[in-house]
């Protein structure tokens, strides 16, 4: 049975939408709301899988609604229900899965109904493979588990070396290459010891859970040959591959991003020939906080904020991007915002380095800020 919520302003045009999805057996509602606010303060307490809703409503927009569910829930599918076609290419971007107008025929929402189902079995899926598959977390700290418990590494050595693995899967390695990388201080004899034993001890935990021969070695170079397991890594990599093909990536898909990203790859471990390739998702977060900022800054202030203050938290003495960013607020017209932010920068930079702005900047600021009102 998949679970239904339904959200629409009209009471009447409620009931009736209600009354023609109560014909497919397969969809069971479990709660209708007039008012997105009562909605929003019960969603904590309520579990659904798809969430059919109109685009006008009175708190916020149904598109608003939409995106804060993908953004909570990437699980649940949307499908919104209006009379107003223009805003259909807006409810697909953020995630929506159909977009039915009014008045809906039976054969119309028979073909919804469909959907959902299919995109529900999928769910499904990925959600018994999470809970049955190696489950590989490498942002924060990196951390391993099967079937939702811990595995534990004989040695730090080990699970250092399984997580390199899992940075570079399906690539030939040189054995001295490994050396090199783990044991640099150590003679060679020593050093080609200690890795026999740390992949020793990897394969003994990775068969133990049933992951057998996927560490394979050929003329002195070794593969992690990649099996099925769930990784954030490479979700995310999947994600930002999709946000760097679009030219307007949706905001729901920069939000799953930065949600995989947390604070970064490896945050609380100490691998040192993870550098470059933390590196790289750096400049990849940049990159999705940049795009949010340009996106929301002319439809979204409290949004376009909170990405600005996430890159000038990241970079905050950077004048010549603050300098970008501050045209581009008043180009939007938020120069109150604009001006605050150039302050706050200038009591930090005071604060943390007993600088000040340099003239450049506050020739370009003074400019800005008269030319704004």
């Amino acid at each position: 049975m998949i679970r239904a919520v339904l959200i629409d302003n009209e009471p009447l045009a409620l009931q009736y939408f209600q009354n023609k999805l109560q014909v497919f057996q397969q969809i069971q509602i479990i709660q209708t709301f007039t008012s997105v606010e009562v909605f929003l303060n019960e969603l904590p307490s309520i579990e659904f899988e798809v969430l059919f809703l109109e685009v006008k409503l009175k708190e916020l927009s149904g598109l608003e609604v939409a995106d804060i569910i993908k953004t909570e829930r990437p699980h649940v599918s949307v499908v919104f229900i209006t009379s107003y076609h223009e805003f259909a290419l807006q409810a697909y971007e953020i995630g929506g899965l159909d977009y039915l107008l009014k008045p809906i025929s039976h054969a119309r929402l028979e073909k919804t109904v469909t959907r959902i189902e299919h995109e529900f079995s999928i769910q499904q899926m990925l959600q018994q493979a999470t809970q049955t598959l190696l489950n590989v977390q490498c942002f924060d700290q990196f951390a391993v588990y099967s079937n939702k418990s811990l595995v534990a590494f004989k040695t730090e050595k080990t699970k250092e070396l399984f997580a390199y693995f899992i940075l570079h899967p399906n690539i030939p390695i040189h054995r001295d290459y490994l050396i090199e990388i783990f044991w640099p201080d150590l003679d060679y004899v020593r050093a080609k010891s200690n890795l026999h034993t740390a992949l020793s001890y990897l394969r003994k935990t990775l068969n133990t859970i049933g992951y057998e021969n996927c560490i394979v070695f050929s003329n002195k170079y070794y593969i992690f040959e990649k099996p099925s397991l769930v990784c954030d890594l490479y979700d995310f990599q999947k994600l930002h591959e999709d946000f760097s093909r679009l030219e307007f990536p949706s905001i729901s898909l920069i939000h799953q991003c930065l949600a995989i990203y947390k604070n970064g790859l490896f945050v609380f471990d100490d691998y040192e020939w993870a550098k470059a390739y933390k590196d790289r998702l750096t400049k990849s977060y940049i990159e999705l906080l940049e795009k949010g900022f340009q996106t929301t800054v002319f439809s979204d202030t409290d949004k376009a904020i909170e990405f600005l203050q996430a890159l000038l938290e990241y970079d905050p003495y950077n004048e010549q991007k603050l300098e970008h960013y501050l045209y581009t607020l008043i180009q939007a017209g938020l120069h109150e915002q604009a001006h605050k932010i150039f302050l706050t920068y200038k009591q930090k930079l005071k604060e943390d380095l007993a600088l000040t702005p340099s003239s450049t900047l506050l020739e370009i600021s003074k400019k800005l800020f008269v030319e704004s009102k």
